[in-house]
């Protein structure tokens, strides 16, 4: 197949580039021939090969977000030309629109996939719930009702679309990982822990994300005083680096809890696996995410989870056999302190997490995929064979 793949966010550090990354570069090791349209991360529009980029300035509304100024019409032209035979726009802004003028000229099919759950997003800023859920609801209705397919990446996201009374089929797909990218540690644990000045013998729980304010961050922090009631030696390691971190730099001080809240700062993204390692438990207090691709990291680096209930959880926890879900502090620690103190069942949870990870290994993720193109192809070939007969 030809295949466009059309991304805002594409070779960039967050989870929606890591998504389109990984489909990118499985379908070009199936065999198929990928073209990428995303945004340049200047005022100048270039080609890397098959993947064009057009010239984009700060959106300034989101961080990192960034919006197009234009896309050299011959790059256009060219893509035109070369006629694909479907396109995956995995973004609702800029890139898309500039997709859907090769979907139009082509007359080609096209599928879209939803990364981002705006309705949480406004929540975490404070913004009106129900004047956000308007504006959303006729948004997405308006940018996905005329997909061919809306790819959703958990069933969270899919009853949410279709309580917005999006009219295009939605199918869930959870975006996969390469699994052989989070191999056993073989360094020593004590040394790595020992740069943030974590003694060995302490017991870790480990965040892992982009560090935004939607992400609930701070949530865990708060609850850190009443885990070390409990246990003293409890240390809550928060991995990541992004626009809220010096934040909670500063409420970490401020309420005196640097001693067992640590930082590491961005890491580079084949080292994370590590940093998975270094934690007992995997610990995530968001509701923001559609699907959450640290959360099945965590299930192939083998830790039990507990994270704040949410739907998106539904096939990554199940409920004291590979972790917890909570919704109060007393819930949290609870499920934390049971974890710590009882070897052999963290042992289990850990087993039954590595395995639950196999079902979202790149390959089923790439499989999937493929199969719902190769369906969208032939429905949309068999109604223009039908339409050509009459």
């Amino acid at each position: 197949m030809k295949i466009l793949i059309a991304s805002d966010s594409y070779k960039q550090i967050n989870g929606v580039s890591n998504s389109v990354n990984l489909l990118v570069q499985g379908l070009r090791e199936a065999g198929h021939e990928v073209k990428v349209l995303a945004l340049s991360e200047t005022m100048k529009s270039y080609k890397d090969g098959d993947d064009y980029f057009a010239a984009s300035v700060d959106a300034l509304i989101y961080p990192d977000m960034r919006v197009t100024v234009t896309l050299k019409e011959e790059y256009l032209e060219e893509l035109v030309k070369w006629h694909p035979d479907i396109a995956h726009i995995q973004t609702e802004f800029s890139a898309k629109l500039l997709a859907m003028k090769v979907v139009r000229q082509c007359g080609i099919p096209y599928v879209m996939t939803s990364h981002t759950n705006y309705e949480e997003y406004f929540k975490s800023q404070k913004i009106n719930a129900t004047l956000a859920r308007g504006i959303i609801m006729s948004f997405e209705r308006i940018v996905y009702g005329n997909a061919d397919t809306l790819i959703v990446p958990s069933e969270k996201i899919r009853e949410l679309v279709e309580e917005y009374k999006v009219k295009c089929p939605v199918v869930v797909i959870p975006t996969g990982i390469e699994l052989q990218n989070h191999p056993r540690m073989t360094e020593d644990k004590a040394n790595l822990l020992s740069r943030y000045g974590v003694e060995n013998n302490g017991r870790v729980l480990v965040s892992v994300s982009r560090i935004s304010r939607e992400k609930n961050i701070d949530e865990l922090i708060d609850y850190m005083p009443a885990l070390l009631k409990r246990d003293p030696a409890i240390t809550l390691l928060i991995v990541g680096g992004g626009p809220h971190l010096d934040n909670l730099r500063e409420k970490v001080e401020k309420r005196k809890l640097s001693d067992n809240v640590k930082f590491t700062g961005m890491i580079p993204a084949e080292e994370v696996f590590k940093y998975y390692q270094l934690g007992d438990i995997f610990v995530s207090a968001s509701t923001f995410e559609t699907q959450g691709l640290t959360y099945v990291e965590a299930l192939a680096n083998r830790l039990p989870l507990v994270c704040r209930e949410d739907k998106c959880l539904i096939n990554i926890i199940a409920e004291g056999e590979n972790g917890f879900t909570y919704t109060d502090e007393a819930g949290y620690v609870e499920h934390i302190m049971t974890i710590l103190n009882d070897h052999e069942l963290a042992e289990r949870m850990g087993q039954e997490s590595l395995r639950k990870s196999r079902a979202f290994s790149k390959e089923v993720f790439i499989s999937t995929v493929e199969h719902l193109y190769e369906d969208i192809i032939a429905r949309r070939e068999s109604v223009e064979v039908k339409a050509d007969e009459e």
